[in-house]
């Protein structure tokens, strides 16, 4: 019998739970159960379909070293049948911070009420602070009709 979310919560809390357990039942439980759902890891292309992404998770829980989230700075939107978090994940693997990585999940709530994660995209975080990459650009130097700032993304 699979698990069923009442909130979006619920179902981010089990998949950082899943990844840290590497129960990949329970991640199985989290992702919905259609071929729409995309995961990007970092530093990799994107996974699309269900089966893809659990083997894909399946493939990193192989030997895999104790890995642990400490989930920070998160922002909650969404409408509707559809909630977007966007999360900080401090990384630790085997008691050790390793990184941190900028995440968005976003969750779907089907027609019976219950919650699950359609995309879950992550990215190492850039060393560099926007504030500071700002400080050296003069935007008054810019024509609006012809020139542009740079793009960051």
């Amino acid at each position: 019998m699979s698990t069923k979310f009442t909130s979006p919560e619920a179902v981010e809390q089990a998949f950082y739970q899943a990844i840290e357990t590497a129960d990949i039942r329970l991640l199985g439980d989290v992702w919905a159960n259609n071929d729409g759902v995309v995961c990007i890891h970092p530093g990799c292309g994107r996974i699309e379909g269900r089966r893809a992404v659990l083997e894909s998770f399946a493939d990193l829980f192989v030997d895999a070293p104790t890995i642990q989230f400490a989930i920070t700075d998160a922002v909650h939107s969404g409408f509707g049948a559809v909630a977007i978090h966007t999360v900080r994940e401090e990384v630790q693997l085997d008691g050790q911070v390793i990184s941190s990585m900028v995440a968005t999940n976003i969750f779907q709530r089907s027609d019976s009420g219950d919650w699950s994660m359609v995309l879950h995209h992550s990215s190492h975080e850039p060393d560099m602070h926007i504030d500071e990459y700002f400080d050296d650009i003069d935007f008054d130097d810019f024509d609006d009709e012809h020139e542009v700032p740079p793009v960051l993304h």
